[in-house]
């Protein structure tokens, strides 16, 4: 059965591929707005889904499922709980079979973080790998897709800082390198720097593409090849980020000024198809 083996702790997990799809990794960035949701289909049909959007983003993404015939996620990553990550949530677990959920853990109160919960608790054959502080954890697929995902070194933050719970997840696949770092602001960004593993060919930019003190280090680190910032029109990406990147080589996409992106890899090389 081809399918994600993931490690979490001593756990041990393997997951069946959704569908056969051919040679290719793709990557969908969905336009959300100023808001994440991207899902990772693995040459054997593995379906990962790196976030939800908003309450109105998951409905949407709901209907696009629906109507693409996506029935199933083999894996659902929640990499924080912002409404604009979380949010959607809910409405995935209610309308698409998901068979496991990889979600930090830290203390939080909104309703979108509640609903999110209810949902996951009305869904008992979901597994579910709550990764703890300074925890790690790594997925690997028979078609060679690796995934290792980190979670936050520290054990608290400021009140104004729960973006740098972020988990971080970084795919390779052949010689080619992706790199989601949620909203990872200064902090965060500074502890994936010393992890180490940040250069990539495609990058899902941090905090929505706003410059933060360690910004130029960690862009000049990771620079990748394409990069995709999720804004809108009220609150777009820095334009010192966008030039820090363009300096780089990245060709720089992003929701507010090219909607829906789609990335392909080889394993090879990395091309943007829309």
């Amino acid at each position: 059965m081809k399918g994600f083996v993931a490690t979490a702790l001593l756990t041990m997990l393997l997951l069946g591929a959704s569908a056969a799809q051919g040679d290719e990794l793709r990557v969908d960035f969905y336009d959300m707005g100023k808001a994440d949701a991207m899902l990772i289909t693995t040459p054997s049909g593995v379906r990962i889904l790196i976030d939800t959007g908003t309450n109105k983003g998951g409905k949407a993404l709901v209907q696009r499922f629906e109507k693409e015939d996506i029935r199933e996620i083999d894996t659902m990553i929640i990499t924080h709980y912002d409404k604009d990550h979380v949010g959607g949530a809910d409405k995935i677990l209610e309308e698409i079979a998901v068979r496991q959920v990889i979600m930090p853990v830290y203390d939080k109160e909104s309703k979108q973080h509640t609903q999110f919960v209810e949902a996951l608790a009305q869904k008992p054959e979901i597994a579910v790998f709550p990764m703890e502080i300074g925890s790690d954890m790594q997925m690997r697929s028979e078609d060679g897709v690796v995934m290792s995902l980190t979670a936050a070194h520290r054990q608290s933050y400021g009140k104004d800082e729960e973006n740098d719970f972020s988990l971080a997840v970084r795919m390779e696949y052949g010689d080619t390198r992706f790199f989601f770092a949620g909203d990872a602001e200064a902090p965060r960004q500074m502890e994936l720097l010393e992890e180490g593993g940040v250069s990539c060919d495609v990058l899902k930019v941090p905090y929505h593409g706003r410059l933060v003190g360690v910004s130029e280090e960690f862009l000049a680190e990771a620079s990748p090849k394409i990069a995709y910032i999720t804004d809108d029109e009220e609150e777009p990406a820095s334009p010192d980020v966008i030039r820090i990147l363009q300096s780089l080589g990245a060709k720089v996409y992003s929701s507010h000024t090219d909607g829906d992106v789609v990335v392909a890899s080889d394993g090879q090389s990395v091309r943007v198809l829309k």
